[in-house]
């Protein structure tokens, strides 16, 4: 099991941090949650390749680049999917700012999950999420 206790430190450090695309973004911070409560990334070998010149990526280089044609095929491919949401799940949902993927990446603090938009952070009930994953059991 992971640690409440990272995961709490991480989102308080970047809690004031501004949306900025490659650097603090809905899949770099899921990826850092991720790894502060978990103890390893789920998408580090993402991180460099999604970037296109300093520009997020359409939809479309998204499929060509990463060969899958959803954001859940790619998350089922690499994580196991959980019903219902725990505690530092990673987690989809279309309840907020979408992006060019069609849903927003989040994690999970219990009933509430953390998402980025341009504002800043924000919390949406779990149960307005559309998937949870967290990793394989060893």
């Amino acid at each position: 099991m992971g640690s409440k206790v990272n995961l709490n430190k991480f989102i308080e450090h970047v809690s004031s941090h501004p949306f900025e695309w490659g650097r603090h973004d809905c899949l770099t911070f899921t990826n850092s949650a991720f790894e502060a409560y978990w103890g390893e990334p789920y998408a580090q070998d993402w991180i460099d390749g999604y970037m296109i010149e300093g520009r997020p990526p359409t939809a479309r280089e998204l499929r060509k680049t990463f060969k899958y044609s959803t954001v859940e095929a790619a998350l089922d491919d690499r994580l196991c999917r959980c019903n219902p949401t725990k505690f530092g799940s990673l987690v989809t949902t279309k309840k907020n700012q979408r992006w060019v993927t069609g849903v927003a990446l989040g994690i999970s603090i219990g009933s509430r999950c953390i998402f980025l938009n341009k504002q800043g952070m924000i919390a949406i009930n779990a149960i307005d999420t559309n998937g949870a994953w967290v990793p394989h059991e060893k």
